[in-house]
């Protein structure tokens, strides 16, 4: 039998693979088409996704910042239409300028809005719009970014004296800035770098007067002569501070310029608390003015007699007059020449007077007592001075208000003076002991990152003054604001025995030039005198961490060659630091600066887009 051989056959099945396979790969090739074509599709909306973003941004510069410089404070808001940008295929529009309340320096920032529009062409060929909303909120600087800052280098508040100048060992860090020339001491200052080795600038809208000193020592830093001067005073700023005042303390309840009475003052002390802040108020009155002393204390022997001591040693030791040792050769010209020119008691001087007025020992002695569970707000005190100290844990602002006109007494210790005649009285700020932050260092040094500021706002001057706290180092954290003086210490009441107001003690001019209140210990008024420091009154160093402006510079130190014939002399040396938390944000309601042109200068506080 024939074997039979059987073959079968598989081409048909090949055909069916071979059409799967191209089919597969037909599959795949569309995908990868379709991923080609989405990708293109998302890099297109990419790119103007990007173009709308830099659209923006160009409609910010082009039109936002150039906006809110020239117009922005005379309207809320302003709209500018914006451009095209062919080359970035789209424009911008609606760019607006308005004020934004900042909730943490309670001050007006500025802020401005840009849309941005950018196209890029669909599957279809139709033109797809992108949209993008950028946003820059600027803040106005404030004098707290400056560490240094004098109006004018004329000194102040009494016995001018020569101008106050930066000399060795002065070390001064941080921004200083000066609306008048520089002066250097032969000694030469040194203008230092501060944290993480940040270079300090020193300005001057007039010039640098080196006596000698090489500015490549004593300039650390960056220094500047004749730049754009600075409007002086912060009068607006002052009013703002008024207007978001939290408490508003009055201390001209008794003031009413008008009747036969003089006017009684009230005294306000603010003392800083780990809760908040303590406030007390008491009753005083200040020495009339000399120039109304009335003739008949010098034509009665028997008045002139019984009352001579106690007319030097209670009025008159308050006023830089030329005296002579005997009543019966004080002639009339004499007493003209006694009674015309020289100082007007608080007007000029600054009245602190421990001895006549001390603080109340028991709260219900107090005119007013009240504490405040607080850690944040602005202190108002209306018509009076301020004394201030304590342990800040918040931030606060304490401020003065203008000039008060009130009437002198006409009668005090049995010495009669014509009616009571109306005069001003600075209302100023006394530092009256350390004024440190609840979290500063033992030393007072300002913790990097602190939330805790004070500003201390004074419409007239900032004293350290001539307390027995006081009478060691003294440390101040805090932005300081002298609008129409200076920050200064009180030298005026010293316990030099040449200097204060015993007539076989005066100078050798025949000038008074201290009060002597400071050998009573303001603490126990009736106790024992505190013992005399001889030729010199020296207290220790003042240290601040924070910011110093003033109209006028204040002097720390009282020595040969100026009026106070004495050395080492009268008062404090100088330890000054930045507080660089005051960049971050300044106490509330800071005053801002301003350019002399009506412009402000503007720091970028926040960048961003809005979707």
């Amino acid at each position: 039998m024939n074997a039979i051989t059987i073959r079968r056959e598989e081409s048909g099945h090949v055909i069916f693979i071979s059409m799967i396979m191209v089919l597969i790969s037909l599959g795949f090739t569309v995908g990868y088409l379709q991923f080609v074509m989405a990708e293109r599709f998302l890099h297109k909306k990419h790119v103007a996704q990007v173009q709308a973003k830099l659209n923006s941004y160009s409609g910010l510069g082009k039109f936002g910042a150039p906006t809110i410089k020239s117009s922005f404070f005379n309207s809320d808001t302003t709209w500018v239409i914006g451009e095209d940008i062919e080359a970035m295929n789209g424009y911008n529009y609606e760019i607006e300028c308005k004020k934004v309340q900042n909730t943490i320096t309670q001050n007006f920032d500025l802020e401005s809005t840009s849309i941005g529009v950018a196209h890029f062409k669909g599957f279809g060929g139709q033109e797809i719009p992108i949209h993008d909303t950028s946003r820059v909120r600027y803040t106005p600087q404030t004098f707290a970014d400056y560490m240094y800052f004098t109006n004018e280098e004329t000194p102040g508040p009494v016995w001018f004296g020569s101008n106050v100048n930066f000399r060795g060992p002065d070390e001064i860090e941080g921004r200083v800035f000066s609306n008048s020339n520089i002066t250097m001491n032969s000694t030469c200052p040194e203008f230092v770098n501060g944290e993480n080795e940040e270079r300090s600038v020193v300005e001057t809208a007039g010039h640098f007067v080196l006596n000698g000193c090489n500015p490549e020592t004593i300039f650390r830093g960056d220094h500047h002569e004749g730049v754009e001067p600075i409007d002086w005073p912060p009068f607006e700023g002052h009013d703002k501070v008024r207007e978001v005042a939290n408490w508003v303390y009055d201390a001209n309840e008794f003031v009413s310029l008008a009747g036969p009475n003089p006017d009684i003052l009230l005294m306000t002390e603010i003392e800083f608390i780990q809760e908040g802040f303590i406030v007390k108020q008491w009753e005083y009155q200040v020495p009339p003015l000399v120039a109304y002393t009335p003739p008949d204390i010098f034509s009665s022997p028997t008045y002139r007699n019984t009352y001579w001591n106690e007319f030097v040693h209670q009025y008159a030791k308050y006023y830089p007059h030329t005296f002579q040792t005997d009543p019966d050769t004080w002639l009339p010209a004499s007493r003209a020449a006694f009674t015309g020119g020289g100082y007007n008691n608080d007007e000029d001087w600054g009245h602190f007077n421990y001895a006549a007025y001390p603080m109340p020992t028991t709260i219900n002695d107090f005119f007013y007592y009240e504490v405040v569970n607080a850690h944040e707000g602005v202190i108002w005190i209306e018509g009076g001075s301020v004394r201030v100290h304590g342990t800040v844990n918040g931030r606060f602002t304490v401020a003065t208000s203008a000039p008060t006109l009130y009437r002198m007494p006409h009668t005090v210790n049995n010495i009669h003076y014509p009616q009571p005649k109306i005069v001003e009285l600075k209302n100023n700020i006394w530092i009256t002991g350390d004024l440190k932050y609840a979290d500063s260092y033992l030393n007072g040094g300002v913790r990097t990152g602190s939330t805790n500021r004070l500003g201390l706002l004074s419409a007239g001057h900032i004293v350290v003054a001539n307390t027995a706290a006081n009478r060691n180092d003294v440390v101040i954290n805090a932005a300081m604001i002298a609008m129409d003086a200076s920050f200064t210490i009180h030298y005026w009441q010293n316990t030099t025995t040449a200097y204060w107001g015993n007539l076989a003690g005066q100078s050798s001019s025949g000038m008074i030039k201290g009060d002597g209140q400071s050998l009573i210990d303001p603490f126990n008024p009736t106790g024992p005198l505190l013992p005399t420091t001889g030729n010199n009154d020296l207290r220790g160093e003042v240290h601040i961490w924070g910011s110093v402006t003033q109209a006028r510079r204040g002097y720390l130190k009282r020595n040969t060659i100026g009026p106070y014939d004495v050395n080492p002399g009268i008062g404090y040396d100088k330890d000054y630091h930045y507080d660089y938390n005051l960049r971050d944000y300044p106490p509330p309601a800071w005053p801002e600066n301003r350019n002399s042109d009506g412009s402000r200068n503007m720091s970028i506080a926040a960048f961003g887009g809005l979707k």
